[in-house]
Formats: structure tokens, C-alpha cells, sequence
């Protein structure tokens, strides 16, 4: 599929079409389409990053770290998530290893609209709606998974601030960002 139509489906939400491919290259995921294009990938303005299938952080774009407020330490011992800490949406802590990819990397299905709170180091919280999706190689196994997430300014949760009040210390007003 062409890289400038899967930006398009993926802008637009449709990823029932995608079909996210890979393969195993010296012990390492080598993606396909879009997800081997990081200038594609970067142009997209939502967040999307790319797990082996240990979980391992192995390429984002610039909208996840912009998301993160943060660059991971991409292919070491970032694992699920590029993010300082997530969150559930009534504010509780959520283990990396419970995040969304989680399910896909050890299940092989797919998480289509979760919320989750990405809190970046300074403090900013961002709720993110995450779709992931396994990639995976010609035989069809799971060989590691793509989150593409976005911010989800339809609903508020406990805890967040608004953009105006990221840099105050008050992060319990609750007032959409």
C-alpha cells in the first residue's frame, strides 16, 4: 500500500485496511511501508511508535516525542512505551508493562481506542487515545507491534491541566487541555 494513502487512512482513523508488515533481519524487526519511512512517519502529525517483539522501543516519530515530551533511548531497555510514566484514566499509575502494546506483543490482537495519560517528565499529562496493531511477518506471526496514538480532547479525566497551566504546579484541576 502506498505510504502516502496509509498516512491518509492513518490521519483519518481507518485502519481497518492497514496491514502492518515486517520481518526479522539478525535478530531484529525490520518494518515495511510507512513504518520504514521515518521522514513518512514524521509527517504524520500523531504519535506513532514501533515495538519489537520483546517490547523493546525501537523508532518513533516526532509527534510521540513531542506526546512524551521526551526522546526515548530507542533499541536499549525502553520497553511498551517511549512515555516517563503512564497513567489509567482515573489517575492511577499504569506499570509500562501493562500499557496497551502489552496485549498486542503478547496476544497478537489489537487495542482500538484506549485511553491513556502519558505523563511527560516536567509533569504535563496528555490523555492519548492509542490504537495498536501487531506487525507482522510473511507467515503471519507476531514480530512486533505499532502504536498510534493521538491526543484525545474529547473527554477530561482527573488530574489534567490545560496547555496554558502546563508549566504552573497544579495538575489537579481537571480542565481539558
Amino acid at each position: 500500500m502506498a505510504t502516502n494513502v496509509t498516512s491518509t487512512m492513518i490521519l483519518e482513523g481507518d485502519f481497518d485496511r492497514i496491514d502492518f508488515r515486517g520481518e526479522i533481519v539478525d535478530g531484529h524487526l525490520v518494518a515495511k511501508g510507512i513504518l520504514a519511512d521515518q521522514a513518512a512517519m514524521d509527517s504524520i502529525p500523531v504519535g506513532i511508535y514501533v515495538l519489537e517483539k520483546d517490547a523493546t522501543v525501537v523508532k518513533c516519530n516526532k509527534a510521540a516525542i513531542a506526546g512524551w515530551g521526551r526522546s526515548p533511548s530507542l533499541g536499549t531497555s525502553e520497553k511498551f512505551c517511549g512515555s516517563h510514566l503512564l497513567r489509567y484514566p482515573s489517575g492511577e499509575v499504569m506499570p509500562h508493562e501493562h500499557a496497551p502494546p502489552s496485549v498486542v506483543i503478547n496476544n497478537g490482537g489489537t487495542v482500538r481506542n484506549a485511553d491513556v495519560i502519558c505523563e511527560q517528565p516536567n509533569g504535563y499529562r496528555l490523555l492519548a487515545l492509542v490504537n495498536v496493531f501487531p506487525i507482522r511477518d510473511n507467515e503471519d506471526e507476531v514480530i512486533g507491534a505499532v502504536n498510534i496514538f493521538r491526543h484525545n480532547t474529547s473527554k477530561t479525566v482527573p488530574g489534567l491541566v490545560s496547555e496554558s497551566e502546563s508549566g504552573s504546579d497544579s495538575k489537579t484541576d481537571g480542565e481539558e487541555q
